[in-house]
């Protein structure tokens, strides 16, 4: 029977043969250099249009999401699904450059905001103010968050889009309205400075934490 060449062994001993050759080891970096940039390239695209870590900054977001929690940001959905009401985003405000914020969208291009308050009589004869959110001339359903809406009646005295508490704002096309879960504590769409934040300025989806390893958790 005719043996086979053994090419694994073949192989080392034509390694041990030019492992002094200068020329050899030269050749064998440039591909380890390769191997390495093509690496780095590859692990780039995917932060820059697949998914990037971001870490969470401050409390706009409570109780949904937590300062100093990490979370993926998704990048590739909102090209073939819309951004809707709902969701929740990372965001660069204007003259902020590519500083990430996250927040909540409200409302989206066409639809109108107004953020109201009514007195709500108790049954002690008093009277307490109820804030809430209308889009399109509905109140917004809130209940899937409640719990993070940390309502603080100091804070809300001042409740109103670019401070106007009758004000009426019809979103652009092409822009969101963005809000923090904890509305006692959020710079977003209600401020001038901030305003409707263009598409082209909404990075991508938050759809869960990722760190603290403890905390991990999906998010809506």
């Amino acid at each position: 029977m005719e043996s086979r060449p053994n090419n694994k062994a073949t192989l080392r001993a034509c390694e041990k043969l030019h492992e002094k050759d200068s020329g050899y080891r030269a050749a064998s970096n440039i591909d380890l250099v390769i191997f390495i940039l093509g690496l780095l390239v590859a692990l780039l695209a995917v932060r820059a249009f697949i998914f990037e870590p971001v870490e969470v900054k401050g409390e706009s977001m409570l109780n949904t999401l937590q300062n100093g929690e990490r979370c993926m940001v998704e990048k590739v959905s909102k090209w073939f699904t819309p951004v809707k009401s709902g969701d929740i985003v990372i965001v660069h405000y204007p003259g902020r450059g590519n500083e990430s914020f996250v927040k909540r969208v409200i409302a989206v291009g066409g639809q109108t905001v107004k953020l109201c308050r009514d007195l709500v009589p108790s049954a002690d004869g008093t009277a307490q103010a109820d804030y809430y959110i209308k889009v399109d001339g509905v109140r917004l359903d809130d209940s899937a968050y409640h719990d993070t809406l940390l309502f603080d009646d100091v804070f809300y005295s001042t409740w109103g889009i670019y401070g106007d508490p009758d004000m009426e704002l019809t979103v652009p096309e092409g822009y969101v309205f963005v809000m923090g879960d904890h509305r006692t504590n959020s710079h977003d769409s209600r401020s001038r400075e901030v305003g409707p934040i263009p598409l082209s300025d909404v990075v991508g989806r938050v759809h869960g934490v990722l760190f603290p390893f403890n905390k991990i958790r999906g998010v809506n």
